[in-house]
């Protein structure tokens, strides 16, 4: 799951306004209140009710405002099995160069089997 922001749920008071950037395939869900959704090259804003779901079609700026007092949460969109699969090969790039960043280097003078001749 790609994490994207820290918070997946807001409150918003009514009035409070939350812009949003790249949200692409990314769900809204209105889990209570009442908000204005605005999407940056889309003519046509969407009003979502408590328990309204929406899929952000494109990437761009995202603005909700909160007609009433509100709580929005975002879903990331679901993982392919191509994103899995990157997403373990990344974690082990970087288990991999930790475990050389912490390694000890020996240079072969200092590696001895015996007496030094």
């Amino acid at each position: 799951m790609e994490v994207k922001y820290a918070r997946p749920e807001w409150n918003l008071q009514a009035g409070g306004i939350l812009a949003i950037d790249d949200v692409s395939d990314w769900e809204v869900t209105l889990e209570s209140g009442h908000a204005w959704l605005t999407l940056e090259g889309y003519s046509q804003d969407k009003w979502l009710c408590a328990g309204d779901r929406f899929r952000v079609p494109g990437e761009g700026r995202m603005l909700i405002e909160a007609d009433h007092d509100s709580r929005i949460r975002l879903e990331p969109p679901p993982a392919s099995a191509v994103q899995r699969f990157l997403t373990r090969v990344e974690s082990g790039a970087r288990r991999f160069a930790r475990t050389v960043a912490n390694a000890t280097v020996y240079s072969a003078e200092r590696i001895s089997c015996g007496p030094a001749r």
